[in-house]
């Protein structure tokens, strides 16, 4: 039933009692002129019209009390805030009162009020002391912009960590990187100087003077940790009173043996696999694995000096010290007992076996300073020891397969090793801890070495490849394939050269640029190692037990000697 369909007395009743509702009782009376007026003008309203008035004032109204709503959470924000203000201006004025009455400053509030300057008149007997250098404010943020991409937590180079005060402290692979109080002493001073190698960073812009100026007084200070922390006192090295190794020492003749040697042992046929095969750095003698002998032979007259007895077994790797007066062996018994042995090549001393192992010792080295040896073979790890003690040092359980190969760098920061299944890795040599796994042969690694400045790590393997490695960066600088076969050694002349030998029967010289320079005919079997010799001199040994000697130069061979000698001892 519409609007329009109530009878005139109902609607009459209706508007009657809709306006008697809204109207109070006192006043309905003086308002019924109005009353019938607002009647009469109701019963004159379109109904639907009517309908869409209400709906827009319920819609307005509806909107006003959102806004009022808005309104009055911002005032609660704003009196939030007001109160929060109050309290921070509180805070600051008890500070205020605080270093007022620490510095003796007259009434600053007041000032502070007339919106004066206020000057502190400190007494010259309290002036505070000079702020130190810390960690945490100075020191950090250049760290954090400038060296934290090669030396944080996930990466530290050369074991480096300069993430935080205790790990900068701790130094990396080539010992502590600071002195407290003593900058000059402090290694990381000279590197981000770049008064040594390697340069720090090693590439774009050096550290600016004023960066330098702030580690370098940091150091000054002690190294304190952050602005409430003292620096640490400087500390005196210690020293070893009676060392059996301080480091290589270079100075005096090419050590050659100065006492008659061993006579060798002779064995009916031919010769034990030239597997082991080294010639020295500075003198013109050539090391090599024989029938449970180390024979020496002098590479210029291609004489054999003697021997040197390895009764233990096997010999399956064969390594100089970097001055040439050491030589290690390492072999054994396969399946059954593995060691190495140190020897002192002047006077054909045994200065120490290390390791004693179920199985043999296939690969071996010593560290520059002639401290440490490391050692790896079936058992799947590398076991460094210490050459004074005997002592295990560290043991490096990484690896999956037999390690094949050890090398320390020259400048004796990083120890590489490599395995069977193509596992390789590089350590701080001074702790073991690993610094980076490099991926990138298919197959076995069976040799590595380094160019003598350490840039430059070289790998060959079973995949016949040469893998060059930028050791600063740990990338993969260049890979090349030298052999058609399997690359069985890898060694690297002072002037950068790389000589290759492989189950092809080929050794050759490379450069660095992977460029092919020199390939050696005659040596008819799978070429086991190959080295540089003095005087244009390279040797390779051969499955058959010749150890072939050719003219780096000319390409030429120039001599055959053998792991089996002539009993006269003359090749």
């Amino acid at each position: 039933m519409t609007y329009r369909q109530i009878s005139s007395g109902l609607r009459l009743m209706l508007c009657a009692t809709l306006v008697v509702a809204t109207v109070p009782a006192t006043w309905a009376e003086d308002a019924a002129p109005a009353v019938d007026a607002a009647l009469s003008n109701l019963l004159k309203q379109d109904p639907a019209a009517l309908v869409e008035k209400i709906k827009g004032m319920k819609a307005a109204t509806a909107k006003q009390d959102a806004e009022a709503a808005a309104l009055r959470k911002k005032a609660t924000d704003l009196t939030n805030k007001a109160t929060e203000l109050e309290g921070t201006i509180a805070g600051l004025m008890e500070h205020v009162k605080a270093l007022s009455k620490k510095y003796k400053v007259g009434p600053v509030a007041a000032a502070m009020k007339k919106g004066a300057a206020v000057k502190m008149a400190v007494a010259p007997a309290e002036k505070p002391s000079v702020a130190l250098t810390n960690f945490a404010d100075h020191v950090m943020p250049i760290f954090q912009a400038r060296c934290a991409r090669c030396h944080n937590a996930d990466k530290a180079k050369s074991g480096l960590n300069l993430a935080t005060l205790g790990t900068t402290l701790e130094g990396g692979s080539s010992g502590p990187s600071i002195v407290p109080g003593d900058p000059d002493g402090s290694r990381l001073m000279a590197l981000i100087t770049q008064a040594e190698e390697p340069f720090m960073p090693p590439s774009g812009d050096p550290l600016t003077p004023e960066q330098i100026e702030i580690i370098r007084k940091w150091i000054a200070d002690g190294a304190p940790a952050n602005g409430k922390s003292k620096g640490m006192a400087k500390k005196a090295v210690a020293k070893d009173d009676n060392p059996v190794f301080v480091a290589a020492s270079f100075d005096g003749p090419p050590p050659m043996p100065e006492v008659a040697l061993a006579k060798p042992n002779v064995l009916p046929g031919r010769g034990v696999v030239a597997r082991a095969v080294d010639t020295s750095p500075r003198s013109p003698l050539m090391a090599v694995g024989g029938d449970r002998q180390v024979l020496l032979y002098q590479t210029d007259t291609n004489e054999l000096l003697g021997a040197l007895p390895f009764p233990e077994g096997d010999i399956f790797t064969l390594t100089f010290s970097i001055n040439g007066e050491l030589l290690l062996a390492g072999g054994g018994q396969e399946g059954d007992t593995g060691i190495s042995v140190l020897w002192n090549i002047k006077t054909g001393e045994r200065l120490g076996t290390y390791g004693q192992y179920y199985d043999t010792v296939l690969a071996a080295d010593i560290s520059p300073d002639h401290r440490m040896i490391a050692l790896g073979g079936p058992s799947k790890k590398v076991r460094v020891y210490s050459t004074e003690t005997g002592e295990e040092l560290y043991a490096l359980e990484k690896h999956n397969d037999w390690v094949y190969a050890v090398k320390f760098t020259p400048d004796g920061e990083v120890l590489a090793s490599a395995d069977r299944a193509g596992g390789m890795y590089l350590w701080q040599a001074a702790n073991g801890r690993e610094v980076e796994q490099l991926r990138g042969h298919n197959g076995a690694i069976n040799a590595l070495a380094y160019t003598a400045d350490s840039k430059v790590l070289a790998s060959v393997g079973d995949d016949g490849t040469v893998q060059l490695w930028d050791t600063w960066k740990y990338k993969r600088i260049r890979s090349f394939k030298a052999h058609n076969k399997a690359a069985l050694y890898v060694d690297i002349s002072a002037d950068s050269r790389i000589i290759t030998a492989g189950a092809d029967r080929q050794t050759k010289i490379w450069g660095l640029d992977g460029k092919e320079q020199k390939a050696f005919k005659g040596s008819g079997d799978w070429v086991y190692a190959a080295c540089f010799g003095l005087n244009n001199r390279v040797v390779g040994g051969t499955w058959s037990g010749n150890i072939i000697m050719w003219d780096a130069v000319s390409g030429e061979e120039v001599a055959k000697l053998s792991t089996n000698p002539a009993p006269e001892g003359k090749a």
